[in-house]
């Protein structure tokens, strides 16, 4: 079973719970661990809400003194980086490396926030091949250049692709981009994030990344974990159940979770 996750977001970002909240919420799903990673200050004004630099200090001193208080659970203190400003303050026992914006000709512009602006990102960048290109570079360009744990929601520009059909994730020509990026982050020894934050919000009923990835997952034997990208209590372990059917459906077997030794593999 997966009793872990180390993708949360709480009042001290965009969520909707306080850490005790989720705290208590883990503890009460008998989960192992629980992981905090807050979007760290960015400063783009599309943004959604942050942790700025001088509120950091707070929240991991808050999360070391839950670290003593509540020792039936492992809790980590971590950041979610974006890629344009991976920056943050203090030491960290993990990070999440994301991406929600590409700079496109001078314009930075979110590629989840709504199906009209990601559209708008294609048509600037000039098509949809052009746009898969581009956001893979930009993959690959962060995690060769920030030293984060775990590469998030790896295709989260496919939010919307249920609602609207805009990409063909099938076709050869993607896959052999994908396929390509994932080689290149096992290389640098990145954990690849299986996602359900987007279920959570109604846009998918499929995670992150989308289904025909798994199998690539597979066969390049890439290191996996399983986050919910949760703002509520009430979506900490969102689909963890379906999404290890999809892993065992696609013969995965193992995923990585944090301990205090450092990330670790274990059977499903």
């Amino acid at each position: 079973m997966i009793l872990s996750n180390l993708h949360s977001h709480t009042t001290y970002s965009d969520g909707l719970n306080t850490p005790l909240q989720m705290i208590e919420k883990a503890i009460e799903l008998n989960f192992e661990s629980i992981g905090f990673s807050e979007h760290a200050q960015c400063g783009f004004d599309i943004d959604c809400k942050e942790i700025e630099k001088k509120d950091q200090k707070a929240y991991f001193n808050l999360l070391e003194s839950y670290k003593e208080k509540y020792p039936e659970i492992n809790i980590f203190k971590g950041l979610e980086l974006d890629s344009l400003n991976p920056t943050h303050e203090g030491n960290l026992d993990y990070s999440i490396g994301s991406i929600h914006f590409l700079k496109i000709k001078g314009q930075i512009i979110p590629i989840d926030f709504d199906a009209e602006k990601l559209i708008s990102a294609i048509e600037l960048v000039g098509g949809k091949k052009l746009f898969v290109i581009k956001y893979y570079e930009e993959v690959l360009n962060f995690a060769k250049t920030c030293n984060f744990d775990i590469m998030g929601h790896l295709d989260i520009y496919t939010k919307f692709n249920e609602q609207i059909k805009i990409f063909n994730t099938s076709e050869k020509w993607y896959l052999d981009i994908v396929t390509n990026t994932i080689e290149e982050l096992n290389k640098l020894d990145k954990i690849i994030e299986i996602n359900t934050g987007a279920i959570a919000k109604g846009y998918r009923t499929t995670p992150y990344p989308d289904l025909p990835i798994f199998k690539i997952l597979k066969d390049l034997n890439s290191k996996i974990i399983v986050g919910s990208d949760t703002h509520s209590i009430n979506h900490l372990n969102c689909k963890f159940d379906y999404v290890e059917q999809l892993l065992k459906e696609n013969n995965i077997s193992k995923i990585y979770t944090l301990t205090k030794e450092g990330f670790k593999e274990k059977s499903l």
